[in-house]
C-alpha cells in the first residue's frame, strides 16, 4: 500500500481545521509537510490508503480522532530546556513558601520534572500539576522513563539523587524516582476549553503559543491569567511573548511575567 500522500486544498483546510478547533494549533500552508507526514503515518499505521475515508473515518471513531490530534501537535522537548526560568525561581523565591504550579502544555513530562528536581535539590516545598492534550504524551509523562540523550543536561549529582539507571532491555534510559513523581501528578486538559480548577503561584505554558494564532493566543492568555494568583509568576517560551495581548502582567525577563498583586 502506497503512502506517498498530497491533499486537495478542501482536504487541507478540513484537516487543519479540525486541529485548530480541537488544539488551537494552526497547521497553514507553512505546515502543508508536517501534516502529510503525520497524517501519512497516521494512515499506514490503520491501513487506510484514501485520505477521504481516512476524513470519513475521524468523524465516526473518536480513538483514532484522539491519535490524530496527537500526532499533528506533540513536539520534542527535553530535561532542562529553556532552564533559566527555574533558574530565576530558585534565585528570587522564598524556598520556605510552599509552591503550587502548573505546567501548562507539559507534554511527556520533562519540564515538570526538571522544575521538581530542581526544587527538591534547593529545598522547596511544592507540588506540581502537570497537564497536556496529548493521551499518548501524558502516558509518557506517568511512566517517567527517558533515554539518557533527554537527560543529558541534568548536572551528574542529581541524575544520582532523583533517578534510577536503567538496565537490560531499559540500558540507556533511566527513571525518575517515586519520591519525585509523587509530587508531579498529571492529567489531561484542553487549554481552549477546559476551565482551570485550581489556582497556582506559578504557571508555566511554554513553547506551545507560538503555534496558534492571536485570537487563540488571548484565549489562552485570559485562562491562565484567571489561575493565577496575585503576585504570581507567568512563564511562556524564549521565542514568545504576550505582545500584543490584554493581560494583566508585568515583565520581570525575557519570557517571564508578574501578576500584579
Amino acid at each position: 500500500m502506497a503512502f506517498e500522500i498530497k491533499l486537495s486544498p478542501a482536504q487541507h483546510q478540513e484537516l487543519s481545521g479540525i486541529v485548530y478547533r480541537e488544539s488551537g494549533v494552526v497547521l497553514n500552508e507553512k505546515k502543508y509537510s508536517l501534516l502529510v507526514a503525520r497524517l501519512a503515518k497516521r494512515m499506514r499505521m490503520i491501513k487506510v490508503s484514501r485520505v477521504s475515508d481516512y476524513i470519513t473515518l475521524l468523524s465516526a471513531d473518536s480513538d483514532e480522532f484522539n491519535e490524530f490530534i496527537d500526532a499533528t501537535t506533540t513536539n520534542h522537548t527535553f530535561f532542562f530546556r529553556e532552564n533559566k526560568h527555574c533558574e530565576y525561581i530558585l534565585k528570587n523565591l522564598d524556598a520556605k513558601k510552599p509552591l503550587k504550579i502548573w505546567s501548562a502544555a507539559s507534554s511527556s513530562g520533562e519540564e515538570a520534572f526538571s522544575l521538581a528536581v530542581q526544587l527538591l535539590a534547593n529545598s522547596f516545598t511544592f507540588t506540581i500539576y502537570g497537564s497536556d492534550l496529548s493521551d499518548s504524551m501524558l502516558n509518557l509523562a506517568r511512566r517517567a522513563i527517558y533515554s539518557n540523550e533527554r537527560v543529558k543536561n541534568v548536572p551528574v549529582s542529581m541524575l544520582h539523587a532523583y533517578f534510577r539507571r536503567g538496565e537490560g532491555r531499559w540500558k540507556g534510559h533511566v527513571k525518575v524516582k517515586s519520591a519525585v513523581q509523587k509530587l508531579v501528578t498529571f492529567e489531561k486538559f484542553n487549554l481552549l476549553s477546559c476551565t482551570p480548577r485550581d489556582t497556582y503561584d506559578i504557571i508555566f505554558c511554554r513553547n506551545v503559543m507560538i503555534y496558534f494564532d492571536t485570537p487563540t493566543r488571548q484565549r489562552v492568555v485570559t485562562r491562565l491569567c484567571n489561575a493565577l494568583k496575585p503576585g504570581g509568576y507567568f512563564f511562556v517560551g524564549l521565542s514568545e511573548s504576550l505582545n500584543g495581548l490584554d493581560h494583566s502582567l508585568t515583565n520581570v525577563l525575557p519570557s517571564g511575567y508578574r501578576k500584579k498583586s
